[in-house]
């Protein structure tokens, strides 16, 4: 497992607006047996949230239809819940969804 990795998660036990179900997710770091990720959902709608990126499919990332990157649902999970790797992102799609991040987190 490394950043940038997409992977299926188990996310069926969400609550409220959370993302629930099997989805696949990005890898965006991870300590003390925890790895942060960042949901992805075939909901195009969905770009029209702040903190979101939306990514095309390609032979690369293994994703079947287009997908927004849920930034502002960065989450932590454990080992258990990741299901097999999809793919991969690209480097500039990494590189945007971590600059996502550093402005949820106004760490500009």
């Amino acid at each position: 497992m490394k950043n940038g990795d997409i992977w299926l998660v188990d996310l069926s036990d969400a609550k409220g607006h959370e993302q629930r179900g099997m989805r696949p997710a990005i890898i965006v770091g991870g300590a003390n047996g925890l790895i942060l990720v960042v949901p992805l959902t075939s909901s195009t709608g969905s770009a029209r949230f702040s903190h979101t990126h939306t990514i095309a499919p390609d032979v690369h990332n293994g994703l079947d239809t287009e997908s927004v990157a849920l930034v502002f649902q960065i989450v932590a999970l454990d080992r258990e819940r990741f299901q097999h790797r999809i793919g991969a992102t690209s480097e500039p799609q990494r590189l945007a969804i971590v600059a996502l991040i550093r402005d949820l987190l106004n760490l500009d």
